[in-house]
């Protein structure tokens, strides 16, 4: 959406406020979000020289990891979305959708963090196969592993799962 309305980071950089926002509306907290990419735009350009990540690429996931955690605003689920689609670092984004189906799957405890799920499940899954896994879990909790209503009755992992309703 932003490099679509806006053509580069340097154009967002120095767009209003407002304009990010719009540009950004359907993904909710707008004016939220407007302010902290253009605050971490202008950021990493005063202490880079320019407007990129690519030398996050040269550093090891951790200490690339370090770097965008200091940036305001970033958790660790946007700091591995960057890390893992953006540089292809073998690092977990553990959203809403995976926190919910690794709990069930009994792949980490039901009271365990936010937090702690990252560092857990980072652990389990293999480096070569954490795009993949990623990408499979978000669409299996999307499409049958719902908050509300699972439908483990279709479920291809309801033999092996602790939470079956079936």
């Amino acid at each position: 959406m932003l490099m679509s309305t806006f053509g580069s980071w340097e154009t967002i950089a120095s767009a209003p406020i407002q304009e990010i926002a719009y540009a950004i509306r359907v993904g909710g907290l707008s004016r939220i979000k407007a302010v902290r990419i253009k605050k971490i735009l202008n950021q990493i350009r005063d202490k880079q020289g320019d407007i990129s990540l690519d030398f996050l690429s040269l550093l090891d996931a951790s200490e690339a990891k370090d770097y965008l955690l200091r940036l305001p605003g970033v958790g660790e689920k946007t700091a591995n979305c960057v890390l893992l689609f953006s540089l292809g670092k073998p690092c977990l984004p553990v959203d809403t959708h995976i926190f919910r189906v690794a709990k069930r799957l009994g792949l980490i405890d039901t009271r365990t963090s936010i937090k702690e799920a990252h560092r857990l499940l980072q652990q389990q899954v293999p480096p070569s196969e954490v795009y993949q896994f990623h990408i499979h879990m978000i669409e299996h909790g999307r499409k049958v592993c719902h908050a509300r209503n699972p439908e483990c009755d279709r479920c291809i992992l309801s033999n092996d799962c602790p939470s079956a309703l079936v």
